[in-house]
């Protein structure tokens, strides 16, 4: 009796979850059916810099109650945002902090934009390649 019962119990807890890749799997297609992998980071030009500092309105606003990490993190969104690239290669931070408070973060680093991999990259379908080499 208490064998069945922890039989049923094992097998009724196990489940099995499927579905698509998150966020952070690595597993991205871009529109054109490439892979994210088929990419390279390339510098778009010299160092740039950026501060937010709590006494602008925008830069108190953005400050408020956050993590060091988060200010991080939204310095480097927010500079590449404003240089119109992809992602800084080579960020370096500087802040500044009363107690937990951050007064001003700034983040330099290079410019850098994802240009597809030529080598890689076959425009064709997989249907068409399939037809020109049964011709």
């Amino acid at each position: 009796m208490a064998y069945a019962a922890i039989t049923s119990f094992a097998l009724s807890s196990c489940g099995v979850h499927s579905g698509a890749g998150g966020y952070d799997t690595g597993m991205g297609v871009d529109l054109h059916g490439r892979s994210y992998n088929n990419y390279e980071l390339l510098p778009s030009g010299d160092r740039i810099t950026y501060t937010i500092d709590i006494s602008t309105p925008e830069g108190k606003q953005m400050l408020n109650k956050i993590s060091l990490d988060d200010a991080k993190r939204l310095a480097e969104v927010q500079a590449c945002r404003k240089f119109n690239c992809d992602r800084l290669i080579d960020p370096r931070f500087d802040f500044l902090k009363k107690g937990k408070r951050i007064l001003r973060i700034t983040v330099d680093g290079r410019p850098g934009v994802y240009k597809p991999k030529d080598d890689r990259y076959d425009s064709r379908t997989r249907q068409e390649i399939d037809i020109n080499v049964r011709r």
